[in-house]
């Protein structure tokens, strides 16, 4: 058996494993309105911001803003302005269950903050090696797409300028779930990578 063979039949059998999951838009319509102080977790999703003042950060999930077109419409908003409270300088939207998942985009808001983002994936705590992605929202939407953003738990907003006060909506975040070769395709990259070797002596 040639190389060239061997090579392609270890691709073959890794992909013809690998999970074709739908994307899941989470539009935060089934939330229930609310004021939140530092965290609050709903369908499967823990939402969270800090601070480096003394006081608590305001979440709310809201029908406002430039991406709530109408009754129903809800978003969950960061640095929420109608409630006193300290300036948030890092946002976090992860899976309550710490499953992975991959991010096809998410949709970004102003609301009178900070509006330069930086939007960073992490897993188990720590920071991927995918490279942070910086956008700007001043005075607009912002949605936002990933190409080969796979396999975290979680994504971290902070400004890209290493301030407070951000102030953001949310709204529109389309994920599916991660792709990750199972343990028999595993095996099988093995034993054709094993044969190619031995082919070569």
């Amino acid at each position: 058996m040639k190389t060239t063979t061997v090579t392609r039949l270890a691709a073959t059998l890794l992909c013809a494993t690998l999970p074709a999951g739908a994307a899941t838009v989470l539009n935060f319509d089934s939330f229930a309105l609310g004021t939140y102080q530092n965290t609050f977790s709903a369908g499967g999703w823990t939402f969270s911001a800090a601070t480096v003042g003394p006081g608590p950060v305001n979440l709310a999930v809201e029908e406002a803003g430039r991406q709530s077109n109408y009754a129903g419409d809800r978003v969950v908003s960061f640095g929420f302005l109608y409630v006193a409270g300290s300036e948030i300088n890092s946002v976090s939207i992860r899976t309550q269950d710490g499953s992975a998942f991959k991010l096809e985009s998410i949709s970004l808001s102003d609301i009178a903050g900070n509006p330069d983002l930086r939007i960073q994936a992490y897993l188990d705590g720590s920071p991927t090696a995918y490279s942070p992605v910086d956008v700007n929202i001043f005075d607009t939407v912002r949605n936002v797409t990933f190409t080969g953003w796979d396999n975290f738990d979680e994504i971290r907003i902070t400004n890209s300028t290493g301030t407070a006060d951000l102030a953001f909506d949310v709204d529109d975040l389309t994920v599916s779930a991660a792709v990750i070769p199972e343990p028999a395709s595993t095996g099988l990259l093995g034993l054709a990578v094993l044969g190619l070797f031995r082919r070569r002596r």
